[in-house]
């Protein structure tokens, strides 16, 4: 949310003014007074500082020779934490702030101003910087990469923002970061078939976009989340470099065994995938950014998954038959993270009505009809057995030796996954559809648990 004003009730008469090196000045010496920009002011909060008194905070302060009309930057470092600043006109009326950290002024006329520096509270002492700068305003226009501009909205107009133009020559991966301190942020980018909106993507309230565009113009629009807001904010428009290994080429060849690493930025990524002999295909997207989500679709297969895989990653298995698929790498939600596809084509024989430890089977259920497989077990420990399918929501079921166990979706997504310990002796698994509803082919196995 924006930053919210607190009132500062700042004892003015009896303020030290403070640069660096310097002592703190008697009634004699004269207030000196900061008119060269760009300028470097530093000072430390102590306990020998004057004291704001609604919070008990310590604060310092510096007189500024500042132009009307003129935009200036104040950004602070150094060991005190997010000091608060604000900008006081010479008969002590506030001009800007109060702001945490950074602040932006602009005032009305030419004349001496005050910049204040306090704590967030009663507690918070240590030295610190100021780096005063100037700064112009861009409202419209062109926008080339690598640009990084000020911008200004005015109350009433963010609904409609400030208008850019983007100009791009030449096809790649490109990142706009809107920031400001003033106000929640909204970003609108437009054109060539793209039509994305970023609210909060780069933290806080600061929007950002980061996308592949083709050469072409596009329309980019800065505003705010209502229209009530103001402010300054800063603009930033660049080509963004590909990590190492990873592609955007939409339409890519996978290739079966080989991991592919790509990188969602807004949109899904398009691969195809050949297979030449029938088996059963298992797909996995896996990744440390994003909530992973799988389509695969091609010769009557239209599977979908998004969290088999554990976690946020995505895992498909379903038997297929030689020719082309197609795969969709995307994701729940905005942002972007890179993701790893990986492959796998094996040979699984047809469900006969038993299946053994170690073994992975195919089957087809018929709409309400389950089906019922012998599991013998010669070795006691546990095992887990999982029953996948891409057609229908499953149920597995175990009947045997004083057992009987049941899971709807233990293993991610729609499928189901029992984990026990079994003694020796013969059970019974029950291949079923939730609510006995849904046919298709599913994939049967059963494995020591680790």
């Amino acid at each position: 949310m924006p930053f919210t004003h607190r009132a500062l009730a700042l004892p003015l008469a009896g303020f030290a003014i403070l640069l660096s090196g310097c002592k703190e000045p008697t009634a004699s010496t004269a207030t000196p007074v900061v008119s060269e920009v760009p300028a470097t002011l530093t000072g430390e909060l102590s306990s020998q500082s004057p004291i704001n008194l609604n919070d008990g905070s310590r604060t310092q302060s510096f007189d500024l020779q500042l132009q009307g009309g003129s935009l200036y930057r104040v950004e602070s470092s150094g060991a005190l934490s997010q000091p608060v600043l604000l900008l006081l006109s010479e008969q002590g009326e506030l001009v800007s702030g109060p702001r945490n950290e950074s602040l932006f002024l602009q005032p009305e006329k030419d004349g001496r101003y005050r910049l204040a520096v306090s704590g967030r509270s009663a507690s918070d002492y240590g030295p610190f910087r100021v780096e005063l700068s100037t700064g112009e305003l861009t409202n419209d226009g062109e926008l080339q990469p690598e640009a990084d501009i000020l911008g200004r909205l005015r109350a009433g107009s963010s609904n409609n923002g400030n208008h850019y133009s983007l100009q791009v020559a030449e096809k790649g991966l490109y990142e706009l970061v809107m920031r400001s301190a003033e106000f929640d942020t909204v970003l609108k980018l437009r054109g060539n078939g793209i039509n994305r909106t970023d609210d909060d993507s780069a933290g806080g309230t600061d929007s950002r976009m980061l996308t592949m565009l083709p050469e072409g113009s596009y329309q980019l629009i800065a505003s705010g989340i209502d229209t009530s807001v103001e402010g300054v904010y800063s603009l930033s428009f660049k080509r963004w470099e590909m990590p190492e290994g990873v592609t955007l080429g939409d339409g890519d060849e996978l290739r079966l065994g080989v991991d592919a690493t790509g990188m969602l930025t807004g949109h899904p990524q398009t691969y195809r995938l050949t297979i030449e002999q029938s088996g059963l295909l298992q797909v996995s997207m896996q990744s440390d950014d994003i909530d992973s989500l799988l389509e695969l679709s091609g010769l009557g297969v239209n599977a979908r998954d998004d969290d088999s895989g554990g976690g946020h990653d995505a895992l498909l298995s379903v038997v297929v038959e030689p020719g082309t698929y197609r795969i969709n790498a995307a994701q729940h939600g905005n942002g972007e993270g890179v993701f790893t596809l990986r492959t796998e084509l094996t040979e699984v024989a047809q469900l006969d009505g038993r299946i053994a430890p170690g073994e992975t089977r195919v089957g087809r259920l018929s709409e309400g009809q389950p089906t019922t497989v012998a599991l013998p077990i010669e070795q006691p420990g546990r095992y887990r057995i999982t029953l996948r399918s891409s057609d229908f929501d499953a149920m597995l079921g175990l009947q045997g030796q004083g057992l009987e166990e049941q899971d709807d979706d233990s293993a991610g997504g729609t499928n189901a996954q029992l984990e026990l310990y079994l003694g020796a002796g013969e059970y019974q698994l029950i291949n079923s559809t939730y609510g006995d509803q849904g046919t298709g082919n599913f994939v049967l196995s059963v494995s020591a648990a680790l």
